[in-house]
């Protein structure tokens, strides 16, 4: 069972860092829990969505950056989805992650793939899984805990041994440049996936 936290003094200084213009709705977070309950990610994590907005709130940077939460999150949007008021909490995510300087040891290989598979997409335009896999494996140095799978992948069209044609290759790149995309998963701060409240 996870230790109580005792905050003697509430900060906002850490809101005013990830959003200073209020468009991620951090603060109109009700703690309601429904992006918690729809959270894909919620058995993997150590920080609950509601959590992590929260803690925003009462200024726990170190607690936050040194989570795996910010590095499990699968920005798949559920819980923006599911928020009657539109907190984008997957955005926040990301603001965590650019400014985190290491990932804890355990999620270090989830961060990994985060940067090869962003990697990839701004080169190909799309994913080219074949090439992203041997470069995630160049660099953990996993090299055969899934050679065995390798032939039915193949056989089975799940890898293709060329590079897929992408017309918007150079659109997606240009994508990249414009937001600041290194292979590593982060947004202007001026343009979050969602914005104002969810209309009624």
């Amino acid at each position: 069972m996870a230790k109580p936290t005792t905050i003697k003094k509430l900060d906002g200084s850490l809101l005013a860092k990830l959003d200073p213009e209020g468009k991620l709705n951090i603060a109109a977070c009700l703690q309601c829990g429904r992006c918690s309950s729809g959270c894909t990610m919620r058995t993997e994590t150590d920080i609950l969505p509601h959590q992590m907005n929260r803690m925003v709130m009462l200024g726990m940077e170190g607690e936050l950056l040194g989570s795996k939460a910010i590095w499990t999150c699968a920005s798949c949007q559920t819980c923006v989805s599911r928020c009657p008021m539109r907190v984008d909490t997957p955005a926040l995510v990301d603001k965590l992650r650019a400014i985190a300087e290491s990932a804890p040891e355990e999620t270090k290989r989830i961060r990994v793939f985060n940067e090869v598979m962003l990697g990839n997409m701004r080169r190909f335009g799309r994913v080219y899984e074949l090439g992203m896999m041997g470069v995630y494996k160049l660099k953990t140095r996993d090299f055969f805990s899934d050679l065995a799978k390798f032939p039915t992948m193949l056989r089975k069209g799940k890898m293709k041994l060329i590079p897929p044609a992408s017309k918007g290759r150079g659109a997606v790149a240009r994508i990249f440049d414009r937001t600041g995309g290194r292979g590593t998963p982060r947004r202007d701060a001026n343009a979050p996936h969602s914005q104002g409240r969810a209309s009624r």
